[in-house]
């Protein structure tokens, strides 16, 4: 296996190791090679893109993915408005662009309309049902201060399984937070957008008595958004990053491979190692074409390329 191979697929200490070479050498030799690929690695813009973000290296950076066929397409330094708004102005056939999911960060709402003006805006329902979890644990929190040493340490304990019969004796204000988290997750089980309003409406109207300043945070937003978080009923499927934990995981397993790795490294790794999901494309069918001996073979140079599989991490 040639160095620039064994420096894409092993720490640089191990390739350091193997060959001889200085761990330097190996680096730029890496990093030469991150940026050939970076040069001639095209793929298809989606339909329906995601946005989404990674903690990463004791910052956010901004993901972006292909969510009907479950591909990473990149990951961006920062998740700042001008570097996402750079990156989509140069997006390749960018008015293909129907649909975007992403999370309640404005900066992406704000690039996402001023770039890509035809497409619809779907705010992320985890990040949204997210936020009622929340709620709930600001209660629970609350309530925890007001009990007994051993009333508390049941609440704790029962955190994170939900114990009704607890709940209902012992705690009825629990009971009922969490009574309402249910209902507003039970919004997404409706099929349409007038039920959605209609579920949406009632859920407001029914916080619990005395926590009102405890939904508060939630009302806004979904009050703020509410345009971007009912489209999600009309797009006709579920439009969702809901598989951003794999990306997650796949940045992580690659920044374990070797402690220090730049964001550059990393993100190299991820786009370029990582085995892509491609498709041959659908055979030439031009009349003038059909009497030629190439007629009903797929164009090879055309591959189709939907870059990182998220299905095999």
């Amino acid at each position: 296996m040639s160095t620039k191979c064994q420096a894409a697929n092993h720490p640089y200490t191990f390739v350091s190791a193997q060959t001889g070479l200085d761990e330097k050498t190996v680096r730029d030799i890496f990093n030469a090679r991150a940026e050939f690929l970076g040069r001639w690695h095209c793929f298809e813009t989606p339909r329906i893109l995601g946005i989404d973000e990674l903690y990463l290296n004791k910052r956010y950076r901004c993901i972006l993915t292909n969510i009907e066929e479950r591909t990473l397409l990149d990951l961006l330094a920062t998740r700042h408005q001008d570097v996402v708004t750079n990156y989509l102005m140069k997006l390749k056939d960018r008015q293909k662009v129907e649909i975007v999911s992403m999370d309640m960060w404005n900066p992406y709402r704000t690039a996402v309309k001023t770039v890509l003006p035809q497409a619809r805006i779907v705010v992320d329902k985890f990040h949204v049902v997210r936020m009622s979890n929340d709620a709930l644990e600001k209660v629970r929190k609350g309530l925890r201060k007001e009990l007994k040493p051993s009333q508390s340490r049941t609440l704790k304990r029962d955190r994170e399984h939900l114990i009704m019969e607890t709940w209902t004796g012992a705690f009825p204000q629990l009971l009922a937070a969490y009574e309402h988290k249910e209902r507003f997750y039970g919004i997404w089980d409706v099929t349409t957008r007038p039920q959605a309003e209609v579920a949406l409406d009632d859920w407001i109207a029914s916080i619990p008595k005395g926590q009102k300043e405890v939904w508060s945070d939630l009302v806004r937003a979904v009050g703020n958004l509410r345009e971007e978080i009912m489209t999600y009923f009309e797009t006709g499927m579920p439009v969702t990053n809901a598989y951003t934990e794999s990306i997650n995981r796949l940045a992580k397993d690659k920044n374990r491979e070797g402690r220090g790795y730049s964001f550059e490294v990393i993100r190299a790794r991820m786009l370029y190692i990582t085995k892509h999901k491609k498709k041959a494309p659908t055979a030439k069918v031009s009349p003038f074409y059909k009497k030629t001996i190439g007629y009903g073979l797929p164009d090879l140079a055309e591959e189709l390329n939907y870059r990182v599989d998220l299905s095999t991490i």
